[in-house]
């Protein structure tokens, strides 16, 4: 997917590819079954494009459903590969520590593929997510920031 494209790839669900290697993506409080499947393409994308790093902000939006769950499950067997070489880390972001503790239990019971941790805070989660890039990725996402510098983190 190009960094060209609309990062909109949804009404309900957003991918922002704006600071690419870092994504962000959004959820609203609704959104369809073919939203989903739509985003669930976006990233399969990336993940064969090459490595990047995902915010996932989950904030009003409700809880995948099993159907849904089951999608990420599906992505991670059937893409397993390039999601091993590719998608780096995702940091996601939830809107209370009920909703994050909820969210760590379920990625206790079945881990992804990638590094995965819950915050409450968006800045928190970059700044955990950047830390799995390398230099020459945090100055890609730095050229594409307007808002501040981006520099890694000691791991």
């Amino acid at each position: 997917m190009s960094q060209q494209q609309d990062p909109r790839l949804a009404r309900g669900i957003e991918l922002d590819m704006s600071r690419h290697p870092l994504v962000i993506m959004r959820a609203r409080a609704s959104y369809t079954q073919a939203e989903w499947n739509q985003m669930m393409k976006g990233i399969i994308e990336l993940i064969k494009e090459g490595p990047f790093g995902l915010i996932n902000d989950t904030r009003g939006s409700p809880m995948p459903d099993a159907l849904q769950r089951r999608s990420i499950a599906e992505m991670y067997t059937n893409h397993e590969a390039s999601v091993r070489r590719n998608f780096l880390a995702s940091g996601i972001v939830g809107s209370s520590s009920l909703v994050n503790g909820v969210l760590t239990a379920l990625n206790w019971l079945k881990p992804p593929p990638h590094a995965v941790k819950v915050f409450l805070s968006s800045d928190v989660a970059e700044e955990w997510v950047l830390s799995h890039f390398s230099t020459e990725m945090c100055a890609r996402v730095a050229r594409a920031s307007s808002t501040r510098p981006v520099a890694p983190v000691a791991k």
